[in-house]
């Protein structure tokens, strides 16, 4: 089956000629994409499904919950999406695309995504990959009736993979946060709701390896975005201090396709009501209904090692001025 196209991809029938948009939230982990995710699935015509990378394994193989509460295999909404996209889950062999995945979607393999023909093996598997992907897309937008699909992934991999998708628009948010906060976060043990992982909390990494994920990461997306893919920077820090003002930033880079700049109506000052998603995989705050409150947290400034958030400043230093961090 590898390198080529089954019988249960070309199930979903044929593909409209028109794209379909998609608001990608870019970055590094641990800068608040997860939040950011689910106020965008509230903008007037678009759905967000948290960081849809993680749906072959979270979803498809390991059946972990899906933000509705439901375990994926019981989920109306993505019961409906594999059946529109592929003729149903059942027809997918995941492990083989789990296994295209890692050939593809990867870091190390961007001077192939850029220039595929270096590799006619590598092509082959891209062009795959990318028709696995734009049927997804399509399905979740025609399920939600929504216009514009928000994906959270963050991966600057799958974001170059995308740009070069015909049947993808692509725009992206940008999402950034204090280099130092963001080590502080992946340095604690934060424990996961029951059912949505494997281990039971989110994974933890040194200092030094975020900081310079942090610097590769950036850099990446605003080379990207250099290339001619529409963008907004959003910072963390602004989001939470003057969501409105942020998000009516990134509500005009999809207007065009929704013909409306969001009113923002679900905003009441620091507050938004999270009407419910089906984020299939993300932070824990995806699980949560209901009103979420704004707030900053900064406790890397009061509670972050002072050797390590040295450290993290001086490797992040060129880059994070640039961004406005001092």
């Amino acid at each position: 089956m590898t390198g080529q196209v089954s019988e249960a991809e070309q199930a979903g029938g044929e593909s409209s000629t028109a794209p379909v948009t998609v608001l990608y939230v870019c970055g590094m982990p641990r800068s608040g994409s997860t939040l950011l995710d689910l106020m965008l699935g509230q903008f007037v015509g678009h759905c967000d499904v948290g960081e849809l990378f993680y749906l072959w394994q979270s979803g498809v193989e390991r059946n972990f919950r899906c933000a509705c509460g439901e375990h994926f295999d019981a989920c109306p909404f993505w019961g409906e999406v594999g059946r529109r996209a592929y003729g149903g889950w059942s027809r997918i062999d995941v492990a083989d695309v789990r296994a295209l995945q890692r050939r593809v979607d990867a870091t190390a393999r961007l001077p192939l995504i850029l220039n595929p023909g270096l590799s006619p093996a590598f092509r082959r598997d891209l062009d795959r990959y990318t028709e696995l992907l734009s049927r997804l897309y399509r399905a979740v937008a025609e399920v939600s009736g929504a216009q514009v699909v928000v994906d959270s992934t963050k991966r600057p991999s799958l974001a170059y993979i995308l740009a070069r998708a015909p049947e993808i628009d692509l725009r992206l948010v940008h999402v950034l946060r204090d280099p130092r906060g963001v080590a502080y976060s992946w340095s604690q043990v934060v424990e996961l709701p029951e059912g949505t992982s494997a281990k039971g909390r989110m994974n933890q990494r040194s200092a030094r390896l975020t900081a310079r994920r942090w610097v590769t990461v950036n850099a990446m997306v605003a080379a990207l975005a250099r290339s001619g893919v529409p963008r907004v920077v959003v910072r963390y820090e602004d989001l939470v201090r003057d969501p409105r003002g942020e998000l009516g930033r990134i509500a005009a880079l999809t207007a065009d396709v929704t013909g409306v700049v969001d009113p923002l109506a679900f905003l009441r000052d620091n507050e938004f009501e999270q009407a419910g998603s089906h984020a299939v995989a993300g932070g824990r705050i995806r699980m949560r209904t209901g009103a979420i409150s704004l707030s900053l947290d900064e406790k890397w400034r009061r509670e972050y090692a002072p050797g390590r958030r040295r450290l993290v400043g001086a490797m992040t230093w060129p880059l994070r001025r640039r961004y406005g961090y001092r």
